[in-house]
């Protein structure tokens, strides 16, 4: 079997068939010099088995959440399942947290199953566990024309709508001076340009800025590779804790009500669609009177690389128990992620930017880079379904959660792996 990639992975069997079709004069190429040997030659992409034990039990729905196609988050959207409802599961996907449900109409897709709970029983955590399978199967290659890009079309990009920042409160001179409100504590001042602006905000570390090259040539979504000037900005040095989001969920401003379990203080939260996201940086800014944001895609990008032009910001391989991901060796609980800090930082300070949880950014998604701003600003569209999310999660392979992986979910829908880490202009 010939290999011409093969060291490259990709998300789902969509995104294989894109790559395909975008590299299909190289391929023919070389299928045709097999041909002129006497060798058959076919180009396929390789769809992984999964094992799924068949069970047929009604479930409760805890959270909407997106049915998939396959077993994977960045899978063919089929439908959803909504909260308060009740689905029929069909299916447990062996070795991981995936189920299948029959939809209404029908139709079967793939849910992971943390938004369900078995009806009379308990959320469905525990993964099914089978013999090893077989070799993975062929799924033929597309026609070889070029595809044509699914994203909405784009806008002109522009930079990042945010509120301009509070004025900061005066205190007057008064005899004896009243105490000082205790959320706009004077900030403190950490190692390496740390910052922190109140006992519960995140803590910061300040990014010098520079230009490096966005992107790469491995997958289609990472094209073109392009030069992108970043500004000085701050970024978290780790990501949101449930800590955190508490103290939003405590002041009424952020919905969303994680679940206690583990320590909210070291604990990353999880289960954040992207309007989670912007609840908490919305409040977070008027709270301290300072731009809080959620880092632009360009800006995420170059504080992961931290100056390096590796596929992983500590060299081209994953190596052993470097990051939070399944199959990245050391530690490892298949139904949460670590705790903030348990791996190394990279070379600015910046811990679990590869796994851990998927990082919202604020750009909409677009299916590649052609027409992207170079100045580091956020590319918006009017109406944005989508928008893009960084590092990968611990539910990940180690091809996932590179520098340069990108992903996208939709925008108001909840899933068990996203979470967000918060940006500030400066």
């Amino acid at each position: 079997m010939l290999q011409p990639d093969p060291d490259a992975s990709y998300a789902s069997l969509g995104a294989c068939q894109q790559a395909l079709a975008a590299k299909s004069a190289e391929l023919e190429i070389l299928a045709g010099k097999h041909v002129q040997q006497g060798q058959t030659s076919r180009i396929v992409c390789l769809h992984p088995l999964n094992t799924i034990v068949e069970v047929e039990e009604p479930y409760d729905v805890l959270d909407t959440a997106i049915v998939h196609a396959e077993p994977s988050a960045s899978a063919l959207y089929l439908g959803l399942v909504e909260k308060g409802k009740r689905t029929l599961v069909t299916g447990l996907v062996a070795g991981s947290g995936w189920v299948r449900v029959l939809l209404p109409d029908g139709k079967s897709g793939f849910v992971f199953a943390d938004h369900l709970r078995r009806v009379g029983g308990r959320t469905h955590t525990a993964s099914v566990t089978a013999e090893p399978v077989g070799p993975p199967r062929a799924a033929a290659a597309p026609p070889t024309q070029s595809p044509a890009e699914t994203a909405p079309p784009a806008q002109a990009p522009g930079a990042p709508q945010r509120s301009p920042p509070a004025p900061a409160p005066v205190q007057q001179a008064m005899a004896p001076p009243p105490p000082p409100p205790p959320p706009q504590a004077a900030p403190r001042e950490g190692g390496r340009g740390e910052l922190q602006d109140c006992d519960t905000c995140p803590v910061m570390v300040s990014l010098p800025g520079g230009s490096f090259e966005m992107g790469s040539n491995e997958d289609y979504s990472e094209r073109p590779p392009h030069r992108v000037t970043i500004r000085r900005f701050a970024l978290a040095k780790y990501e949101l804790t449930v800590a955190e989001w508490n103290a939003c969920v405590a002041a009424g401003a952020c919905s969303y009500k994680p679940p206690s379990e583990g320590t909210p203080a070291k604990r990353p939260v999880t289960n954040l669609s992207w309007n989670d996201a912007d609840q908490y940086v919305n409040w977070l800014r008027k709270t301290t009177g300072k731009p809080y944001r959620l880092p632009s895609e360009a800006e995420w990008e170059y504080a992961a690389e931290a100056g390096s032009t590796s596929r992983y910001n500590w060299g081209d391989s994953p190596g052993i128990d470097k990051a939070d991901c399944r199959g990245c060796g050391g530690r490892y609980d298949e139904h949460r992620p670590a705790d903030i800090g348990s791996f190394a930082a990279n070379a600015w300070g910046l811990h679990d930017m590869l796994g851990g949880v998927a990082e919202w950014v604020e750009d909409c998604w677009h299916i590649s880079y052609k027409g992207a701003p170079a100045d580091g600003a956020a590319w918006q569209d009017r109406f944005c379904a989508r928008h893009v999310l960084r590092g990968g999660s611990w539910m990940n392979p180690p091809g996932d959660i590179t520098v340069r992986m990108r992903n996208f979910y939709d925008t108001g829908v909840r899933y068990i792996g996203n979470g967000m880490r918060v940006a500030l202009s400066q």
